[in-house]
């Protein structure tokens, strides 16, 4: 657990840092230039990911505050495909936009809290709650963030062609991650 925890805490002061300490990000700025400072800041997020990954596969002692019916999970993919849609949707894949992301402020914090709820439905632990809770109040709070500091957000053309792409991304960034998920054990279909 304290592996989730320290992981969390690196990985949210990675992404806020340079939200709540502008000056402390454009210091790192200076002092590593802009190129070596992004380098710098994608190692400390990685090594966050990678300790809440180690962490919560570690199958420590939880507390179960409840268990999920079987049908939920048909709920928590339905979600996932909507979060991965969300990720991608502020991205050009191939070179072209899909044209929902006209309608989405910040499509990849959206994505991150639309994630967080699929994943608290059919996980009842403590530990769940600690990462996924942890990651959702922080998706939320970047979202009030930018919003207060009414950063814009860079978007693109969309076509129907970049709407059929983004189905097909979808679509094949699913397969990986339920390939991943089965890997390490996840039962990804109870209700089959």
């Amino acid at each position: 657990m304290y592996l989730v925890i320290s992981g969390i805490l690196i990985f949210t002061f990675g992404h806020m840092f340079k939200r709540l300490v502008p000056a402390g990000r454009d210091f790192v700025d200076q002092k590593l230039g802009e190129k070596l400072s992004k380098i710098f800041m994608r190692l400390i997020l990685f090594i966050g990911f990678l300790l809440v990954t180690i962490g919560y596969y570690q199958k420590e002692y939880d507390i179960y505050f409840y268990i999920a019916p079987a049908w939920l999970t048909a709920v928590t993919h339905a979600l996932m495909l909507v979060s991965v849609a969300l990720l991608s949707v502020g991205h050009r894949i191939f070179g072209h936009a899909s044209r929902l992301q006209k309608h989405i402020k910040h499509p990849m914090l959206t994505a991150a809290v639309v994630w967080c709820i699929a994943h608290l439905l059919i996980n009842g632990t403590l530990m769940a709650f600690i990462l996924f809770g942890s990651i959702g109040v922080w998706a939320t709070i970047q979202i009030y963030l930018l919003q207060k500091n009414n950063v814009r957000i860079e978007s693109y053309q969309g076509s129907l062609t970049g709407d059929l792409i983004l189905l097909g991304f979808v679509a094949f960034i699913y397969i990986i991650i339920v390939f991943i998920h089965l890997s390490l054990g996840g039962n990804m279909y109870p209700f089959l």
